[in-house]
C-alpha cells in the first residue's frame, strides 16, 4: 500500500468495472424514452447485446498481441478481428430472429476504434489514456444528441472499456517486485466497483433524468483517462520508464 500506483490503480478498477456495468445497466431504461425510439423490452435486447458484444470486440483485438505474428500479419488481424466480432454479433442476434437492421452501421464506431488501436500501439499507459478520451468523447456526444447518433455513441462506451482491464493492471502493478501478488489481490477485491457506481447513476437517474445521469460515466472515463497520466508520472519518479519497459514488452 506504500506504492501510489496501486493505491490508484485500486480506485481505478473501481471506476473501470462501475462504468463498464453502469453503462449497460441503464441501457434498457434510456432506450425506453421516445427521444431513444421508445423501444420495448424485445426491442431492447440486440442493444444491449451489441453493448456487451462491444467488450467482446475490444477483447478479441487485445488477444493479438500474445501472437507471434509478423508486422504485415498483427496488422491484417488488427482490422479483420475486429470486424469478424462483429460480424458474429450481427449473425448471432440475426439467428435468433432479432432485427439487427438499425446495428448495421454501427460498424463504423468498430472502424474508429481499429483505429485507435494503431494509435495507441500496445502501450498500456497510451492505450488506457486514447480509450478514456474515446470513452468521454462518445457519452458527451450520447449526452448532447438523441436518437440513433447517441445510441451510437452510448453503444460505443463498451468498445472504450473493452481493453482498459489489463491497461489499468499493467500500470498498477509496476516496480512492485515481490509484492507483485498482493497488489494483484488488491486490484482484484476492485471489481466491487459494479455495485457501487451503477447505483449511483440511478440514484442521480431519478432527480435529473437517465439522459442526464449519464454524466457518471463521462467522469469515470476521465479519471481513466487522468490516471493513465498520473500513474506514469508517478513511475517516472521511482525510476521506471514507462515508455521503454512498454517498447521492450
Amino acid at each position: 500500500m506504500q506504492y501510489p500506483q496501486v493505491i490508484l490503480g485500486m480506485l481505478a478498477i473501481v471506476t473501470y468495472v462501475g462504468v463498464e456495468v453502469a453503462i449497460g445497466s441503464n441501457l434498457g431504461e434510456l432506450l425506453r424514452m421516445p427521444e431513444f425510439g421508445a423501444h420495448t423490452p424485445c426491442e431492447i435486447a440486440p442493444y444491449i447485446s451489441m453493448y456487451w458484444g462491444s467488450l467482446m470486440i475490444g477483447r478479441w483485438a487485445g488477444a493479438i498481441a500474445v501472437f507471434n505474428l509478423s508486422r504485415n500479419r498483427k496488422t491484417l488481424a488488427l482490422i479483420l478481428v475486429p470486424l469478424l466480432a462483429f460480424t458474429v454479433i450481427i449473425a448471432v442476434n440475426t439467428i435468433a430472429q432479432q432485427d439487427m437492421t438499425p446495428l448495421y452501421y454501427y460498424v463504423i464506431c468498430v472502424v474508429i476504434q481499429i483505429a485507435m488501436f494503431f494509435i495507441s500501439k500496445d502501450r498500456p499507459a497510451a492505450t488506457l489514456f486514447i480509450f478514456g478520451v474515446m470513452g468521454i468523447t462518445a457519452m458527451l456526444i450520447g449526452l448532447l444528441s438523441e436518437g440513433t447518433v447517441a445510441i451510437y455513441a452510448i453503444l460505443a462506451g463498451g468498445l472504450a472499456c473493452s481493453i482498459m482491464w489489463p491497461s489499468i493492471f499493467s500500470l498498477s502493478l509496476m516496480g512492485l517486485g515481490k509484492y507483485t501478488a498482493q497488489g494483484s489481490a488488491f486490484l482484484v477485491m476492485m471489481i466491487l466497483g459494479g455495485g457501487i457506481i451503477p447505483p449511483i447513476q440511478g440514484k442521480l437517474a431519478d432527480i435529473i433524468g437517465i439522459h442526464e445521469s449519464y454524466i457518471i460515466p463521462v467522469v469515470c472515463f476521465a479519471y481513466l483517462a487522468v490516471f493513465a497520466v498520473w500513474v506514469k508520472s508517478i513511475l517516472k519518479k521511482q525510476g521506471i520508464d514507462v515508455d521503454k519497459k512498454e517498447e521492450m514488452a
